[in-house]
């Protein structure tokens, strides 16, 4: 009797040892299973995605830096806008490679000097253009004067002289930018970034205050708008961007951002020689008159103010 006793006791003691022992592995398996949990949440946090998508609208200040000239000066700025998409590439924790698409909209002022009348309707110093019946520009290359003097007196053609010019264009714009970042502070993710854009005229536009030319009764004021002068300006413009922000982590990798550039382009948004506009007339070689073709430059700077989201 003692011996069945004693070898149920010992089958109670080993199993309740067994299911201690089960117990304790399915605890062990609960601690990897949260451990587990905590390793990839901070995993999560500091390998972030690869590849970020974003948006983005701006609002840009802009105004056309030139050089020294008698025929035109700086007339101020202009509020342009863009928007668009941005693609995020991580390099480092704390530097990733920034690129994307968009559109946008700027441009400038300009004044034209118009001074005195040193013969007929020709002021001394000014700078003139052609208008057909559309009205569009004429093209004044390889002609003369007098080639236009016949369509001026029919008015076929109309003669003015440039006073004021307000320029508005249309980019595609892609940024080649190099960003570099802080750790995450208080949600908060502070940031500089340097590099460039490209951008391709998709349009460009003027809005004139003219003195035109009345072969009837001498000159009188003019304003035309949306006078198309995109095959007077350069096809593509590059330029510097540089600045600086800070994005907030809304949720996960979403992201919303605000930043500050300045954008400065290094080629002009006009051609060097204009086809279109003239600055005067030579007759000592040609009795017809020979056209002085206007020289140009136009180079874009402004201030870009950023706001978007990265996901």
């Amino acid at each position: 009797m003692e011996k069945v006793k004693l070898l149920h006791l010992v089958k109670d003691i080993s199993l309740r040892y067994k299911i201690q022992k089960i117990n304790s592995m399915k605890k062990l398996v609960y601690v990897f299973i949260a451990i587990g949990f905590a390793s990839s949440s901070l995993l999560a946090q500091d390998n972030p995605k690869s590849v970020r998508f974003g948006i983005f609208g701006r609002g840009t200040p802009t105004w056309y830096n030139m050089p020294t000239n008698n025929s035109y000066s700086k007339g101020g700025a202009i509020f342009g806008a863009g928007f668009g998409l941005n693609m995020e590439f991580r390099v480092t924790d704390v530097v990733s490679f920034q690129s994307g698409i968009g559109g946008d909209f700027d441009g400038g002022k300009i004044k034209y000097a118009y001074t005195g009348n040193s013969f007929g309707y020709f002021p001394s110093t000014y700078t003139g253009y052609i208008l057909d019946k559309t009205p569009s520009f004429v093209d004044i290359s390889g002609h003369s004067y007098g080639d236009f003097n016949a369509g001026l007196a029919t008015n076929q053609n109309t003669l003015h002289f440039l006073i004021s010019r307000r320029i508005h264009t249309t980019y595609v714009t892609i940024p080649l930018i190099l960003k570099m970042k802080t750790k995450e502070i208080s949600g908060f993710k502070y940031f500089v970034d340097f590099g460039g854009s490209i951008g391709i005229l998709a349009s460009a536009k003027a809005d004139d205050n003219t003195n035109d030319v009345n072969f009837l009764g001498g000159i009188t004021a003019g304003t035309y708008k949306g006078l198309s002068i995109y095959k007077d300006c350069s096809p593509v413009r590059v330029g510097l961007n540089i600045g600086a922000g800070a994005e907030y982590r809304l949720a996960g990798t979403t992201s919303v951002f605000m930043s500050l550039n300045f954008v400065n382009s290094f080629i002009s948004t006009v051609k060097a020689t204009s086809r279109y506009n003239a600055t005067g007339v030579d007759y000592s070689h040609n009795s017809q008159g020979t056209f002085t073709y206007a020289a140009q430059s136009l180079k874009t700077n402004g201030i870009q103010i950023n706001v978007g989201f990265l996901f």
